[in-house]
C-alpha cells in the first residue's frame, strides 16, 4: 500500500514526534480550553445544522468542513487583526494545530451517523413493533439496557411533546452506551499509537487531508519561498469555482424561478433504454464534487485512476453476470450472488488489514518488548502514549468491550469474532485517509459486519439474542462516522508533529475532547430529538433519510434472518476469498513491478458504496493531473496547488454558508 505515498503534498513534512517532545509549544492552557470551547460548538453546529435541519455536513466528514472554514476565517481575518491590536492574543501555530485536532475528533462522535443514528436505534424496536407484529420474535432478547421501555418516553420521543426528556428513562442506557464508546475510541487511541511511527516515520505516509490546514496555518504553500496561501490569486480563483458554480442551485431551491446549474444527477447511461446484457450496468451518473477533484488532484495517480478504473471492471462485472443468468437486472451489490461487490469489498479491507499489521511487524514486536519492559533502547517518550501504557490499554479495553458484548447476549467467540472485524474495518480506513485522504464522505464500507457475519458463520449457528444484539449494534458500523474517530486521531497525531507539539500533551488533549464529547452528544441529541419528535424532522424519515430507514430496517432486517436463517453462505465466502486474493495479488504486483499501474486501494474504493457518486472526481482529479505534470512538469503541478485547495476549501466555505442560510430561514429549502 506504501508505494504511491511518498508523492509531495502541500506542506507536507517529514515529522519525527521525538524532536517534538521538547517543545510543547501549543500545549497551553488557553489552548486546550479554547479547544473545548470549539468542541462543544462543534456538536452544537451538528445538531442544528445537520440533525435539526439536514441542512450542511459539520465536521464528521472527510475533509471536514466547519474545522476547515473556521481555521480559514481565523487565517484570512482574526489572526491579522488580533496580530494588529495584541499580538498575545493571537494564537500560535501550535496552539492552532492542536485546536484542530481535537475539533476533527469530536465531529464525528457527534455525527447524525453516529451517537445521532445510536439514540433513535435504541428506541425503535420497541415503537415499530406496534404496526410490525413480527418483531415480537425478538423482544424478549433486547437486554433491558439497550434503551428505555416507558411507552410515553418512547411515544414522545417519536411524536414529539413538550420538549422535556424523561431522563429517569434514559439515565442506564446513557451509560452502557457511553461505556462503550469511550472503551472504543480508548482502543483506537492506543493502537494508532502503536502505528503511528511505522506510518509516519518509516513510512512518511503523506495524510493528504493533513496538508489543508498545514497549508492554511504553514504562511507559505506550496513551498517555503512562496506567498502566502491566502495572498495567491489562484487560490482565490479555486475558492471562487465551487462557491460560484453552486450557488444557482442553492438560490433555486428558494427561488424556483433562478434557473439551476446540472452539477450532480447526470445521467450517462439508464438501463431502462439498454438491452440484456447491458441492462447490468445499471444507472451511470455524473457528480461533479469539486472538493473531492481537489483531493484527487493530490493524490498519486495510481490510487485515482485505480479507482475509477475498477469502477468500470465492476460495471462489466454486473454486464457479465446479467448475460451468465435469468435476469435482466443488475446484480445487488449486497447479494453473496456472483459478482457479489461488496464481498470483494470486505475481502479486500480484510486482506489490506493483514497487510498493513504484517508489514508493521518488527516494529509492533518491538513495541511489545518495550512494553514489557525487555527492550529498553526503543524511545517511546515522545508518543502520545507510552508503549505500556498503550499496549496494556488496548487490552483492557479489548476486555471491556468483550465483556459488554457477552451481556448483549454474545457467546464469547462471537464477540471475539465481532470485535475482530470492527477493529479490522476501522483500522484499514484509517490507514486508507492516512495515505490517500480518502474517508467517511468518499468511500463508505463495503459489506456491512453482519453481513459478513451471517455469511461466514450462518444464521443457523447464532443464537436469537446474538442475532438481536448484531442488528441492535449496526448502527456502529451502517454508518461510518464511528469508525472515522480512529482516522481522526491518527491525523491528529500527524498535525501534531508538524505543530512540534509535545506527543503526550496531544494525546491527553484527544482524550479530553473524546472525553467530552462523548456524554455532551448524547444528552444534547437526546434533548434535540425530544424537542422536535424524532419523525417531525427529516432525519427521521423512512423513505429519505438513511437514518429514519435503518432504524426501522435493522430490526426488519434481523426478523427476516431469523425467519430464513441458514448455514454458511459459501458463494459469500468465496467472493470474500476472492476479494482477498485479488488484493494480495494487486500488492504482490506493485511490490515487484514499480511501474504496475493498478492500487488495491482502488480495487477496495471501488467495490464499496460511493464510488457510483465520485467515479467521475476521481476521473477529472486523476486527468488532471495527468496533463498537468505531462506537459507542465513537476514544477507547474506545484504552482497549481494553491488553485486544487481553494477548490476543496471552498466547497467547504459553500456548505457551512448554505446550511447557516438553511437554518436562519427556519429550513426552508
Amino acid at each position: 500500500m506504501t508505494e504511491g505515498s511518498r508523492k509531495v503534498t502541500p506542506a507536507s513534512s517529514n515529522d519525527d514526534v521525538r524532536r517534538s517532545s521538547s517543545s510543547p509549544g501549543g500545549i497551553t492552557p488557553r489552548a486546550i480550553g479554547l479547544g473545548l470551547v470549539m468542541v462543544v460548538i462543534i456538536i452544537g453546529l451538528t445538531q442544528t445544522l445537520s440533525i435539526r435541519y439536514q441542512a450542511a455536513e459539520v465536521a464528521g466528514d472527510a475533509p471536514p468542513p466547519a474545522p476547515t472554514v473556521i481555521l480559514f476565517v481565523y487565517a484570512l481575518l482574526l489572526a491579522p487583526l488580533l496580530s494588529r491590536f495584541n499580538s498575545r492574543l493571537a494564537l500560535t501555530r501550535g496552539e492552532l494545530v492542536l485546536i484542530y485536532a481535537m475539533m476533527i475528533v469530536a465531529g464525528p462522535i457527534t455525527h447524525p451517523y453516529s451517537i445521532g443514528f445510536l439514540i433513535p436505534h435504541t428506541v425503535s424496536p420497541h415503537y415499530y413493533s406496534a404496526e410490525e407484529p413480527g418483531w415480537s420474535v425478538f423482544q424478549s432478547s433486547l437486554p433491558s439496557w439497550f434503551g428505555p421501555r416507558d411507552q410515553l418516553a418512547i411515544k414522545t420521543f417519536f411524536q414529539g411533546g413538550d420538549g422535556s426528556v424523561p431522563w429517569a428513562a434514559w439515565l442506564i442506557p446513557l451509560f452502557a452506551w457511553s461505556t462503550l464508546l469511550l472503551a472504543l475510541f480508548g482502543v483506537m487511541l492506543c493502537i494508532n499509537v502503536l502505528m503511528r511511527r511505522p506510518w509516519v516515520e518509516h513510512e512518511r505516509l503523506t495524510f493528504p487531508l493533513a496538508g489543508l490546514p498545514l497549508a492554511l496555518l504553514h504562511g507559505r504553500s506550496p513551498d517555503e519561498n512562496s506567498r502566502h496561501l491566502l495572498e495567491q490569486p489562484l487560490f482565490w480563483l479555486g475558492l471562487a469555482v465551487p462557491i460560484l458554480m453552486q450557488a444557482p442551485n442553492a438560490i433555486h431551491r428558494y427561488f424556483p424561478f433562478v434557473p439551476d446549474l446540472p452539477l450532480r444527477d447526470l445521467v450517462l447511461i439508464d438501463r431502462r433504454l439498454l438491452s440484456p446484457p447491458w441492462t447490468g450496468m445499471g444507472r451511470l451518473e455524473i457528480h461533479v464534487l469539486f472538493w473531492l477533484i481537489g483531493i484527487a488532484y493530490l493524490l498519486p495517480k495510481d490510487i485515482t485512476f485505480s479507482a475509477w478504473i475498477f469502477y468500470f471492471v465492476r460495471l462489466m462485472e454486473n454486464v457479465s453476470a446479467v448475460w451468465s443468468g435469468k435476469t435482466g437486472e443488475e446484480p445487488n451489490v449486497y447479494s453473496n450472488e456472483f459478482p457479489a461487490l461488496f464481498a470483494q469489498g470486505a475481502g479486500a479491507a480484510f486482506a489490506l488489514t493483514a497487510i498493513t499489521l504484517w508489514s508493521a511487524r518488527r516494529h509492533l514486536a518491538g513495541s511489545l518488548r518495550s512494553a514489557l519492559g525487555r527492550d529498553s533502547i526503543r524511545d517511546d517518550r515522545g508518543e502520545f502514549l507510552s508503549y505500556r501504557t498503550a499496549l496494556f490499554g488496548a487490552a483492557l479495553g479489548v476486555v471491556f468491550i468483550l465483556g459488554w458484548l457477552t451481556l448483549a447476549g454474545m457467546r464469547l467467540w462471537l464477540a471475539a469474532l465481532f470485535l475482530t472485524l470492527i477493529l479490522s474495518y476501522f483500522f484499514i480506513f484509517a490507514r486508507i485517509r492516512a495515505e490517500t485522504g480518502l474517508g467517511m464522505g468518499v468511500i463508505l464500507w463495503p459489506k456491512m459486519l453482519d453481513e459478513v457475519v451471517i455469511t461466514v458463520v450462518g444464521a443457523q449457528n447464532l443464537r436469537l439474542s446474538e442475532l438481536t444484539a448484531l442488528y441492535g449494534l449496526r448502527w456502529l458500523y451502517f454508518g461510518s462516522a464511528t469508525g472515522s474517530v480512529m482516522a481522526a486521531q491518527m491525523e491528529g497525531f500527524k498535525l501534531a508533529g508538524a505543530g512540534r507539539l509535545s506527543g503526550r500533551g496531544v494525546g491527553r488533549a484527544i482524550g479530553v475532547a473524546v472525553g467530552v464529547a462523548v456524554p455532551i452528544a448524547m444528552v444534547w441529541t437526546l434533548k434535540t430529538y425530544y424537542s422536535h419528535g424524532f419523525e417531525a424532522m427529516a432525519i427521521g424519515q423512512r423513505s429519505t433519510s438513511m437514518v429514519g430507514s435503518q432504524i426501522y430496517y435493522s430490526y426488519q432486517d434481523l426478523v427476516d434472518t431469523h425467519n430464513t436463517a441458514t448455514g454458511p453462505d459459501w458463494r459469500g465466502i468465496g467472493a470474500i476469498a476472492a476479494g482477498a486474493l485479488i488484493t494480495i495479488a494487486l500488492s504482490s504486483l506493485r511490490t515487484r513491478l514499480l511501474w504496475f499501474p493498478l492500487h488495491p486501494v482502488g480495487y477496495l474504493v471501488a467495490n464499496s458504496w460511493g464510488i457510483h457518486i465520485n467515479w467521475f472526481s476521481f476521473m477529472a482529479g486523476w486527468l488532471l493531473n495527468v496533463l498537468i505534470t505531462r506537459y507542465g512538469g513537476l514544477k507547474t503541478y506545484r504552482a497549481l496547488l494553491p488553485v486544487f485547495l481553494g477548490l476543496i476549501v471552498g466547497d467547504m466555505l459553500h456548505e457551512v454558508l448554505w446550511g447557516v442560510v438553511t437554518w436562519a430561514t427556519g429550513g426552508r429549502m
